[in-house]
């Protein structure tokens, strides 16, 4: 395999055999990850692995890669790309004409699981790199790529925390593309995620004796100002920002019992409460009040932690050099979160990928094959910008 095997494959037949690899987030996506490795070290990249086991033992592995310039490199700057292997599960997986992990085309489409989220753009990047001669490169070219995305970001805290490529990336200030779709809109800034679960504590046991605790008993009272504070996020000026849509924080509740047997006492009931956070808001005062109701209710306090926002400013020079390359005049927000909430020490990020967030995720997930074209041209251009 080498350069010209991958420029030659196109991005088709790229997007078709990585998707053929299944790296639903709760197996291993190491298969995945060693077949972008070859692709990149035919085209010049090292590969500094960064691999893990998930806390159920599973094999997880993260790749930060480059390709340098053969002569002596400027200091500062350089080209990146951002991308995550894992996907969402298929257990619902439905168009009536392909399995999960065989993409296909059909009317400009590529339907497949990862087609959109996000091993599309992934191959896309490669094969732009493929297009651009090491001999004009006068600073790096990275390439970072994660697993654990879609579960928790917890491959892109290993490598924030383990990378010294990372490391270099952040030294010398590399503008950085993280590739999730975006209908290829440039994106300046996303919301993050926060969670928690409060939970009630009772004791099993069969109704008939009336002896259980039902643990709902402790659980229902503490709702009504659960749900009158989930209210307040909703309308209060102090918890939106205009600069999202929806500009609100979309809070969420879903409640949970155990056992679910109806002669069976509830031995625990839980309220799990997730929201998005977005720049400028300030959150204390919300776990203020949650940490209140936890307190007046008795009920346990168990975090699921939280992932920040990101945002840079739309004005930036890296934002603005996107916009011209994609023809556009304005960038946007968006309410999803990337790993961009765990890798902004990277200042230079920006978001920008083929596929709608619409069709991400879904039983027939799919992505255009006019805009995988368009972001292998999209991301040439980019690197040569920064790169050359």
């Amino acid at each position: 395999m080498n350069r010209e095997w991958i420029r030659k494959a196109g991005i088709q037949s790229l997007v078709k055999d990585l998707v053929a690899e299944n790296s639903v987030s709760s197996l291993s996506n190491v298969s995945a990850s060693k077949k972008v490795a070859d692709w990149l070290e035919s085209i010049g990249f090292e590969i500094e692995w960064v691999e893990y086991q998930d806390p159920l033992g599973v094999p997880k592995a993260n790749l930060v890669a480059v390709r340098r310039p053969l002569h002596a490199t400027l200091d500062i700057g350089g080209a990146g790309y951002l991308a995550h292997t894992d996907v969402v599960p298929v257990d619902d997986w439905n168009t009536g004409f392909n399995g999960p992990f065989e993409a296909v085309e059909r009317n400009g489409r590529l339907y497949g699981r990862g087609t959109c989220d996000m091993k599309g753009s992934l191959c896309c990047a490669i094969l732009a790199a493929s297009q651009i001669e090491q001999a004009s490169q006068k600073r790096p070219l990275f390439m970072v790529v994660t697993a654990d995305e879609e579960v928790g970001m917890h491959g892109a805290q290993h490598v924030d925390q383990r990378s010294k490529l990372w490391k270099e990336m952040i030294q010398r200030d590399v503008v950085g593309i993280i590739g999730e779709p975006t209908e290829m809109q440039v994106v300046h800034g996303h919301k993050g995620t926060y969670g928690v679960i409060l939970r009630a504590n009772g004791q099993s046991a069969h109704t008939s004796t009336g002896r259980g605790i039902n643990a709902n008993y402790a659980l229902i009272p503490a709702l009504a100002p659960l749900l009158a504070l989930r209210d307040e996020t909703e309308t209060s000026p102090e918890y939106r920002n205009t600069d999202y849509d929806p500009p609100t924080l979309t809070w969420n509740m879903v409640i949970k019992n155990e056992p679910l047997a109806l002669n069976v006492t509830t031995a625990t009931a839980e309220v799990q409460i997730f929201y998005r956070p977005m720049p400028g808001v300030d959150l204390s005062r919300i776990e203020k009040r949650l940490r209140q109701i936890q307190q007046d209710y008795g009920l346990e306090w168990i975090d699921r932690g939280e992932k920040p926002s990101w945002y840079v400013d739309s004005q930036a020079p890296w934002i603005r050099q996107m916009l011209y390359l994609t023809g556009q005049d304005q960038s946007q927000t968006v309410c999803y979160g990337t790993d961009g909430s765990v890798l902004q020490d990277l200042s230079k990020l920006v978001v920008c990928g083929p596929g709608s967030i619409e069709q991400a995720h879904r039983k027939d997930e799919w992505v255009s094959i006019d805009q995988l074209n368009q972001a292998v041209e999209v991301y040439t251009q980019a690197f040569r910008k920064w790169a050359c």
